[in-house]
């Protein structure tokens, strides 16, 4: 057994891990899957799922390294489950090659890109390292994720690599035919961007958002001995910002210590904080429904000028070992997966907090990587997000910014601004159009494990996307005209295993 094309896969898994952030490669995702594709070239499906589940390790385990600080054992489940996507997409492929009567350069996207839209969903969904999040510092060429989101954003990338491989591997005028509907469908993304940025989306008015990074250990953050020291903290904080007359301050997710509804002192201390500032001020805090029979639930409040609670945002989606475990009954020994003792529970409300200069709602922790919800919000009535995190649980990691550039296509997909307020970053703004304006920083630039404060206008728009109307239609088309086509597809007659013609195909293994 040569070990080459496991070595191809790894590599593969490799570049496109390097393509997402903090290393931000993003030009390794257009040919990152190339050498995947050589590994699996005309073996059977076995080994193709011993290949592809090898790349797929070394993609997911480079990519969420940074869980291990929060759970190893979530760590290698998340791993091992979600590297399943790699082999299946490859036997899948290899499938193709012999079965499908269209070009395997147009093919190979669309499964990406069904496979992609399954993931978002499948076991409460994870869509992290969606492969589309590898371009968000191409502000130009993701703008058409206002119609087709993210995904569409991933069959681009796709469909160059798949062209590349196509164009190496086969012989005659053909091999130039999927290079150039890369070309025109890149073309076409950069002339919808360029229109879509000089005017064909319309910002209104701007409200001005004060966001309060208060950088509190996770050792302190539920300790006993620390709440009084914390508050103070972020009072102190908050007490800063007053001078720039703000709309809205946000404090990061579960800010306060404790529960703050059912916190005798937190809401005095709020309240006082309130009657000082005369400004509504957005709080992260867990809560307790129900005392006698508690259930536990991740809030975002919203107190008013006044002191007094305007709404209360239940989060929706939970993090999978990390809020919840499925099967926890079936399976106890999984209870050591989660941080927490007790599961917490889903909300269901899509809660949009009223502000005088324009309503808006919360997404919580990891919740700014849905595309579906965050598109809720905004058809609600949203006209800005604001995400509230606690990144302190994974260290000086890669992941505050993986995260901010999932958020960065919430904005692109719904048109609209979001505003980041983190406990150790990285807390920034980001415009209808996707692009980071500002990053809280101290003085020596360092953006993670600081305190301090940051205050900028958010522009509120007036334009609502096809996407924000429509929804996952681009993905949901092509996760149809996949299945269609590995279902239905007639069998080539007279093909080489691999699926092209004998004289018309290069080996490359």
């Amino acid at each position: 057994m040569t070990m080459l094309p496991y070595l191809l896969s790894i590599f593969s898994g490799l570049l496109l891990a390097a393509s997402f952030p903090d290393a931000d490669w993003n030009l390794l995702a257009w040919a990152g899957l190339v050498p995947f594709f050589i590994a699996i070239e005309g073996r059977g499906w076995r080994e193709t799922f011993r290949i592809g589940y090898l790349g797929g390790v070394a993609f997911y385990w480079a990519l969420f390294y940074w869980l291990n600080n929060v759970t190893v054992a979530g760590f290698l489940v998340l791993t091992c489950y979600l590297a399943l996507y790699f082999p299946l997409f490859g036997i899948l492929m290899n499938y193709a090659r012999r079965r499908v009567p269209a070009p395997w350069w147009l093919v190979a996207p669309l499964v990406w890109t069904a496979l992609e839209y399954m993931r978002t969903y499948a076991f409460t969904g994870l869509p992290w390292g969606v492969l589309g999040v590898t371009q968000h510092r191409a502000v130009r060429l993701i703008q058409f994720a206002s119609v087709t989101g993210v995904y569409g954003v991933s069959f681009l990338v796709v469909l160059v690599n798949a062209a590349l491989y196509d164009c190496a591997v086969r012989r005659g005028a053909r091999r130039f035919a999927g290079p150039v509907a890369a070309l025109l469908a890149a073309s076409l993304a950069l002339v919808h961007g360029g229109w879509w940025m000089g005017g064909g989306a319309v910002l209104g008015e701007t409200v001005r958002v004060a966001i309060v990074q208060g950088n509190v250990p996770q050792e302190e953050k539920f300790g006993e001995g620390f709440a009084r020291e914390i508050i103070e903290r972020f009072h102190r904080l908050t007490r800063g910002v007053k001078g720039a007359e703000p709309d809205l301050v946000v404090w990061p997710e579960t800010s306060v210590p404790g529960y703050y509804w059912y916190d005798p002192l937190l809401r005095r201390t709020t309240a006082a904080l309130q009657s000082e500032m005369r400004t509504p001020l957005l709080l992260g805090s867990v809560h307790v429904s129900d005392l006698d029979d508690p259930r536990y639930t991740n809030c975002a409040f919203l107190v008013g000028a006044d002191g007094e609670p305007l709404g209360r945002y239940d989060k929706i989606h939970l993090v999978l070992f990390g809020e919840i475990i499925p099967c926890k009954r079936i399976f106890p020994f999984l209870k050591r997966l989660v941080p927490y003792e007790e599961d917490f529970t889903p909300g269901e409300e899509f809660t949009v907090f009223p502000l005088a200069e324009g309503d808006f709602s919360a997404l919580i922790c990891f919740e700014d990587i849905l595309p579906d919800l965050a598109r809720n919000f905004v058809k609600r009535g949203a006209r800005f997000l604001v995400n509230i995190t606690n990144d302190a649980w994974f260290g000086r990691t890669s992941q505050p910014y993986q995260q901010a550039a999932h958020a960065v296509f919430r904005c692109v997909e719904n048109c609209v601004g979001m505003v980041r307020a983190t406990n150790t970053g990285l807390s920034c703004f980001i415009d209808p159009f996707g692009r980071v304006y500002r990053v809280l920083r101290d003085p020596s630039g360092e953006e993670l494990f600081v305190e301090g404060t940051a205050v900028e206008e958010v522009p509120l728009t007036e334009t609502s996307t096809f996407y924000t109307r429509r929804g996952n239609v681009f993905a949901a088309v092509c996760a149809a005209l996949s299945a269609a086509l590995l279902l239905l597809g007639p069998a080539r007659r007279g093909r080489g295993g691999n699926g092209f013609p004998r004289d018309d195909t290069a080996r490359v293994l």
